[in-house]
């Protein structure tokens, strides 16, 4: 069993889809850092790009087709992202900067875990309400 607060909701929602794990789902994501990757610039290979030396340049997040929609992967902790997958650097993000981060491209939402058993999509409207909740 996991220590991650957000694997221990969705776990959890995914056993049982009541609305009070829905809630602490929704709480998990406003209140637990998540890594998020930086999309690949066109010509640039990982770890190789420009001979090790990174550009000063903005993050951009990387975006993926899933479930037919345009969604910005996030991840619980490095262990989900696949080792195959070409992406820039990975990047710890609290809520409010990774949906900023997602604005920065369109996008239908957030998707918790693409790669795994166990992921969960945020949409547009679903992030609104995490916006609502209060900081502590």
């Amino acid at each position: 069993m996991t220590d991650n607060p957000l694997e221990k909701c969705l776990a959890a929602f995914a056993r049982d889809k009541n609305g009070d794990n829905y809630v602490r789902l929704l709480y998990a994501f406003r209140y637990t850092d998540v890594l998020v990757t930086e999309a690949l610039p066109d010509g640039e290979l990982p770890l190789f790009g420009n001979q090790g030396i990174v550009p000063n340049r903005r993050f951009v997040p990387d975006i993926i087709s899933y479930a037919g929609k345009m969604l910005m992967p996030v991840y619980s902790d490095a262990g989900e992202i696949p080792a195959n997958r070409p992406t820039g650097k990975a990047v710890y993000m609290h809520c409010r900067d990774w949906i900023k981060a997602s604005r920065q491209k369109k996008t239908d939402g957030v998707v918790l875990n693409p790669f795994s058993k166990l992921s969960f999509i945020l949409t547009r409207d679903q992030i609104k309400v995490l916006l609502s909740f209060p900081e502590v």
